[in-house]
């Protein structure tokens, strides 16, 4: 090789020791050889191989297998990818909770988004005692059946699938901010549920059941009852009407929110006008528009209202009456009472719905039954008229 004197250097470009194309070592004494080797992307690649002529050909005869197997491999991006996976699989392992942490951090929003937050509080650290210790992602769908199985022993299946539908809300939420890969409560499906009875008080013109559970109530829960009965009212939207949610002019109860987060405008039959006008003359805010209209200390109507119903009985069956009817009705069978009495009366179950304020008319279907009229009339429509006359001729 000439210098820029013009003169020839002793310095060679020839392989120190004999070697196939690719593979040399930078001189006889040096124990480590090399390979060289072009990847699928045209890159040139240089590695050092420890000791041994054989292994070099090998790691050699095996990168270019590499490459003519798969024409986008490099070495280099190969690097890159595994030294990013490295990165991620670390920011994950470092977002991992365990089902407690993350339980406390859902409580904070169910207090503040979820109005009935104190029951799923209380299932929430129920939750906690079981999957308390685990890792969120470790959590199995055969772990979420062994614990539903073992609340079976003590509770009805309705109120275990509740416990499942909390769960899995929770576990979804945990799956949108990033922190499970698959909900496991997806694949456990819910315990069949025994169809229960729809309990309702009969017609007011044989309202005798009515008469004995207002007798049995104390005089300022008469009201409340009575409300209860003529507008399909829950519990809940009944403690928290206020007078500005009255209208006399309209003759409309407003409830602002109801159980699935919707407004809705219940009419005031004469009854409850009467009974409204009644509680209105007894305001002791008359012109404060957030009072309260009923004067309730309940936060539960089971506090007093099983007790009511248990009184009542004893009194219809002193009378002689069938007092079977009111067993296990509740304060919420008063909604039930106000769909069957609508259905029985001729309306039509979407308008039912409506007045009632249930999401699915599934809720309201249960009530078709009472509507004998109703059916008749629709089965009616398959004869024309031309049959009818033609039957009647003969």
């Amino acid at each position: 090789m000439a210098t820029r004197d013009g003169t020839r250097s002793s310095w060679s470009t020839r392989k120190k020791v004999k070697a196939e194309k690719g593979l040399w070592k930078r001189s006889p004494k040096d124990p480590m050889w090399r390979i060289r080797y072009t990847c699928g992307l045209g890159h040139l690649h240089r590695e050092r191989v420890d000791t041994g002529k054989g292994n070099a050909e090998t790691r050699l005869a095996e990168r270019r297998a590499t490459v003519a197997r798969d024409t986008a491999w490099c070495p280099t991006m190969e690097k890159q990818r595994a030294r990013e996976r490295a990165l991620t699989d670390a920011a994950q392992e470092r977002r991992r909770i365990t089902f407690k942490q993350y339980a406390e951090d859902y409580l904070i929003t169910v207090r503040l988004t979820h109005r009935g937050w104190r029951s799923d509080e209380s299932r929430v650290n129920g939750l906690v005692e079981c999957f308390g210790v685990m890792m969120l992602d470790q959590v199995s769908p055969a772990d979420v059946e062994r614990f539903l199985d073992g609340l079976l022993k003590t509770r009805k299946p309705a109120t275990v699938n509740r416990w499942r539908i909390l769960l899995q809300a929770m576990l979804n939420r945990a799956k949108r901010h990033g922190l499970l890969a698959v909900n496991p409560v997806q694949g456990v499906a819910k315990r069949p549920e025994p169809e229960g009875r729809t309990l309702y008080l009969l017609p007011e013109d044989k309202a005798q059941d009515e008469q004995a559970i207002r007798a049995a109530l104390r005089l300022d829960l008469r009201p409340l009852f009575t409300v209860s009965v003529h507008t399909g009212l829950r519990w809940s939207e009944q403690r928290a009407l206020r007078w500005r949610d009255v209208d006399f002019f309209t003759g409309c109860i407003t409830v602002a929110m109801s159980k699935n987060g919707r407004s809705r405008q219940v009419p005031m039959n004469s009854t409850v006008r009467s009974t409204l006008m009644d509680l209105a003359g007894q305001r002791q805010r008359p012109d404060d528009p957030e009072e309260h209209v009923f004067r309730v200390t309940y936060r539960k109507a089971d506090h007093f209202f099983p007790a009511a119903v248990v009184r009542a009985q004893e009194v219809l069956r002193k009378a002689g009456e069938d007092a079977s009817r009111l067993k296990g009705y509740t304060w919420h069978c008063n909604r039930h009472t106000f769909a069957s009495r609508l259905v029985m009366a001729g309306v039509d179950l979407r308008t039912v719905q409506m007045l009632g304020g249930w999401q699915d008319l599934k809720m309201v279907a249960r009530y078709s039954h009472l509507s004998p009229d109703h059916l008749r009339a629709a089965v009616e429509r398959l004869v024309s008229p031309a049959t009818s006359v033609e039957l009647a001729r003969n």
